[in-house]
C-alpha cells in the first residue's frame, strides 16, 4: 500500500532504526545508508528535494527519495532448525503454483518435517522510519516516499497491506474491544483499502492516513489484541458478486444505517437500511448530543461550506431518508450577500452527496437530527427572521455501512465477525486469502 502521510509540507525531517539506504529515483543511486538515530531533513527547493544530513547540506535532489529498508534473507523454521535464503532474487511456489521473490513472500508456505507448513516471510518488520513534522515524531514501518509535488513535500509510507493493517485497526476501533468486533473491522478495512486503491491508480499514493481515507497512525499505535485480529483474518476480504467489496464504516448509527442513494446519491446493492439497536451502547457517547446556532453562526458554517448568504431567515426540511431518521434535503431561506433573495436546497442533486452533505454543510456529527427554532419577536416583519436553532441528533457519521458501536453491541451479545460483517454488508460474502493475492507488497 502506499499511504499518503503529510502533504505539501515545506520541510519534513526523518531518522531510522534499523538497515537502510536513501535512494534518488530520479537515478535509483544510493545516496546514503542513514544510521540509526542520523537525523535527516529534506526542504522543498525550486529544483526538487534540498537535503541535510545533522545540519549539514548533502545536495538537491529531483527525487523522488526513497528511504528504503535492506531486507537481506529470508527465514523459515525446518527439520528444527532455520532454513536461510541468503540474497534476493529467490523464488518459491505459492498457492495455484503462485511464484514470488524473496521481496514478496508474505504469505507463502514451505512444508517442513513432519508435514507442518510454515509460513515464510522476509526478515523485516524490526526497521522503522521516523518522521518529524510541526512539532510532531511518528514511527512507521516499511519504506518512505518523499517527493516534490505542487507547493511542497509529500511523504507516502510504502509498506504491505496486513502491516499497514496492524495500525489502521487500533487507530480506527479501540483494541480493548472485544476480539470479534476487531476481526470485523480488520475484514473491513482492508476491503475498504482494496476498493480504494483501485480508484486511486495513477495517483502518487493509494489512500490518506485520516478520515478522508481510514485513519492510519503508524507502528506506534499498534497493538498486540487488534494485530491478533489482522492476523486471524490475514486476506480475508469482503466481496459482492465475486468483486472486492467497498466496506465503509462509521463510528455510530444513531439507531438506523441507510441506502447509500440517501446518503452519497450513488446506489449500492450492499449498503442498505436497516435498524442497528446494538449501536445503543451503555460506552457510546454520540447519542442526545445538540448544537445550537444563531443566525449569524449558522451562516458563517454555511460559508465555510461554500453556501454564503448574507442573512439566513430560515431552515425547512424537505425530505428524510427511507429510515425516516436522517435529513436527506434541506432548504435555506434568505438573502445573498448582495441583499437579493436566495433559496438554496442542499442535498437535492442528485448527483452529489445527499444526507452526508446536509450533515457536513451544518457541522453536524450526523444527519440524524430534529430541528428546533427560534426567530426574531419584531412585529409585522416579513419574512420572519431565524434567530436561532438547535439541532437535535444521535450518531456520529454518514450512517453508510458498519457501526462500529453496532459491531461492538453485537460481539458482546456473541455474534462471531462473519456475522457482524453479514449484518452490516447484506448479500456480500467472505473470500479468504483474496486480500494477499490482490495486495502484493507495495513496499
Amino acid at each position: 500500500m502506499r499511504v499518503g502521510l503529510i502533504l505539501q509540507a515545506p520541510k519534513i525531517g526523518f531518522a531510522v532504526e534499523g538497515s537502510y539506504q536513501l535512494v534518488d529515483c530520479a537515478t535509483q543511486k544510493v545516496v546514503s545508508r542513514p544510521a540509526p538515530g542520523q537525523n535527516f531533513e529534506v526542504r522543498f527547493a525550486p529544483g526538487g528535494l534540498e537535503l541535510s544530513c545533522e545540519g549539514q547540506r548533502v545536495g538537491v535532489f529531483a527525487g523522488p527519495l526513497l528511504v528504503r529498508e535492506e531486507v537481506k534473507r529470508v527465514a523459515a523454521l525446518a527439520r528444527g532448525g532455520s532454513l536461510s535464503f541468503p540474497e534476493a532474487p529467490v523464488y518459491a511456489l505459492g498457492a495455484q503454483g503462485r511464484q514470488a521473490s524473496a521481496a514478496s513472500l508474505s504469505g507463502l508456505s514451505v512444508i517442513a518435517a513432519g508435514g507442518k507448513t510454515v509460513r515464510l516471510a522476509p526478515e523485516r518488520g524490526t526497521g522503522l522510519v521516523a518522521l518529524s513534522y510541526q512539532g510532531e515524531r511518528r514511527r512507521y514501518r516499511g519504506n518512505m516516499e518523499l517527493r516534490a509535488d505542487g507547493q511542497g513535500i509529500t511523504a507516502i509510507n510504502r509498506l504491505p497491506l496486513e502491516e499497514y493493517l496492524y495500525a489502521v485497526v487500533p487507530s480506527e476501533m479501540p483494541a480493548y474491544w472485544p476480539p470479534e468486533a476487531l476481526k470485523a473491522q480488520a475484514v473491513a478495512a482492508r476491503s475498504y483499502a482494496l476498493v480504494s486503491r483501485s480508484g486511486n491508480s495513477g495517483q502518487a499514493y493509494d489512500l490518506l492516513a485520516d478520515q478522508r481515507s481510514q485513519v492510519y497512525r503508524g507502528y506506534d499505535a499498534e497493538h498486540p489484541a487488534a494485530t491478533r485480529a489482522v492476523e486471524e483474518t490475514r486476506g480475508v476480504v469482503l466481496t459482492y458478486r465475486n468483486q472486492v467489496a467497498s466496506a465503509v464504516f462509521h463510528s455510530s448509527s444513531g439507531g438506523y444505517t441507510e441506502n447509500s442513494e440517501d446518503v452519497w446519491a450513488k446506489k449500492v446493492d450492499y449498503l442498505r437500511s436497516r435498524p442497528d439497536p446494538y449501536d445503543r451502547h451503555p460506552s457510546n457517547p454520540h447519542y442526545n448530543w445538540s448544537v445550537t446556532y444563531t443566525a449569524e453562526q449558522l451562516k458563517e458554517q454555511l460559508a465555510s461550506r461554500g453556501y454564503r448568504f448574507g442573512q439566513v431567515y430560515d431552515l425547512e426540511v424537505l425530505e428524510r431518508t427511507s429510515s425516516g431518521a436522517r435529513v436527506k434535503a434541506l432548504r435555506v431561506i434568505g438573502t445573498d450577500e448582495q441583499g437579493k433573495p436566495l433559496v438554496v436546497e442542499i442535498g437535492r442533486d442528485p448527483t452529489k452527496a445527499r444526507a452526508d452533505e446536509v450533515r457536513r454543510a451544518l457541522g453536524l456529527k450526523s444527519a440524524l437530527f430534529t430541528l428546533e427554532k427560534t426567530y426574531s419577536a419584531a412585529p409585522g416583519q416579513q419574512p420572519r427572521r431565524l434567530a436561532g436553532v438547535t439541532f437535535r441528533g444521535s450518531g456520529w457519521g454518514h450512517g453508510l455501512g458498519m457501526s462500529q458501536y453496532g459491531a461492538l453491541g453485537l460481539a458482546e451479545k456473541g455474534y462471531s465477525y462473519q456475522e457482524i460483517l453479514s449484518y452490516y454488508y447484506p448479500g456480500t460474502a467472505l473470500a479468504p486469502n483474496y486480500g494477499e493475492k490482490a495486495a502484493g507488497d507495495a513496499s
